[in-house]
């Protein structure tokens, strides 16, 4: 519903105050009479910028979400590629250890050809 606004006043109206509680008879009149107009909203108030503002925001507020969701699924990516390069180093290490006990076994494990220290008694 439209608001009016008195240019003048009327009966408890005083100028610049919003009309209420009148029939859209009465309203007609003083339309017509140019006791009342219509309200316009200033033109201050439609350019002062905040419905751009809003749309730049909000364009901000996208690009965000998806910079924000291409950040989780990297993250989740990296992740599962760590969990795998442990797994590996887990397996080198125990694969390393089982070589250098191997080594050491057979460094200690005498040949064929040599005596033992009974033997050179």
């Amino acid at each position: 519903m439209p608001k009016y606004i008195a240019k003048q006043s009327i009966g408890h109206f005083m100028p610049g105050e919003e009309i209420k509680g009148l029939d859209a008879k009465r309203i007609q009149a003083l339309l017509a009479s140019g006791a009342i107009e219509e309200y316009q909203e200033s033109k201050d108030a439609q350019e002062d910028g905040a419905a751009a503002r809003l749309v730049e925001l909000e364009k901000a507020n996208t690009e965000l979400t998806a910079a924000n969701k291409l950040m989780t699924d990297e993250k989740v990516k990296s992740d599962q590629v760590n969990a795998e390069l442990t797994a590996k180093i887990a397996e080198l290490e125990k694969a390393l250890t089982d070589s250098e006990a191997a080594l050491k076994k057979a460094a200690n494990k005498p040949k064929a050809g040599d005596k033992t220290v009974d033997e050179t008694k």
